[in-house]
């Protein structure tokens, strides 16, 4: 909050205010926000930011997909493609919420693996 406030040029204090709708933000300050967080000003008052996905983020879903298609691979199943989807999304959440407890972590499949080959097993 305090590298925000600075950028825009008032104090973290006045950011607080600001962000908790204690004083008003002007047309130049909400341009300023949008553009440090790389978002439209309307996204920013509408409260509809969507965060593009990082490199780290497609690289992971990547592996994800790999994983579960050597799993799949291995049992000869041909799952739906709902099934597929199923899967990699639960997968992804689940490595989303382990690289949120452990920002450093990088991805290994082995996590995982149980989990798909539940999820596939005749």
């Amino acid at each position: 909050m305090e590298q925000a406030a600075e950028c825009i040029g008032i104090s973290g204090a006045s950011f607080s205010r600001m962000e908790n709708g204690l004083s008003k933000v002007n047309t130049d300050r909400l341009e300023m926000l949008a553009e440090l967080y790389g978002v439209s000003a309307s996204a920013l008052v509408e409260g509809s930011i969507v965060m593009r996905p990082s490199t780290v983020d497609l690289e992971r879903l990547q592996a994800i997909v790999q994983a579960v298609q050597t799993v799949i691979n291995s049992y000869r199943v041909r799952p739906s493609p709902e099934k597929m989807a199923m899967a990699v999304a639960e997968l992804y959440r689940l490595e989303i919420e382990h690289i949120v407890n452990n920002p450093k972590a990088d991805f290994d499949a082995h996590r995982h693996i149980g989990i798909i080959e539940a999820m596939f097993k005749k």
